[in-house]
């Protein structure tokens, strides 16, 4: 679907599936990031979210080298790929739940980014 240019959305487990899907790695997290609290550093901006979290695999950094992905957010803490985006294509995926429900709701606009590369 990359390669039609279909947008894509991932979340959570949809993070480790898209960089799969394309050419990079997965490994398991010693403790897991399962909390209301994890920071996800945006690294264009510089900016930190406290996002919601439940998984215990990410995304090897070194492994996206050899894609067309790019690490978009990292976690603030242990330095893990928490979010990823393709360098060409209208796709990227978040290893947090933006809908932050119930929680705070400062990652809300990346449905509206997605709204925007997907022409809607």
């Amino acid at each position: 679907m990359v390669a039609k240019d279909v947008p894509i959305m991932g979340i959570c487990l949809g993070t480790q599936i898209l960089a799969l899907a394309l050419g990079g790695d997965t490994f398991k997290l010693k403790y897991g990031h399962r909390s209301q609290n994890q920071p996800a550093l945006n690294l264009e901006t510089n900016r930190c979210y406290i996002t919601t979290q439940n998984h215990g695999y990410s995304v090897s950094l070194d492994s996206l080298n050899e894609t067309a992905l790019e690490a978009w957010f990292i976690n603030a803490n242990d330095k893990t790929v928490e979010g990823i985006r393709h360098k060409n294509k209208p796709s990227f995926a978040l290893q947090w739940h933006p809908e932050a429900s119930p929680g705070p709701y400062d990652t809300e606009f990346l449905f509206d980014e997605f709204l925007k590369i997907a022409g809607g």
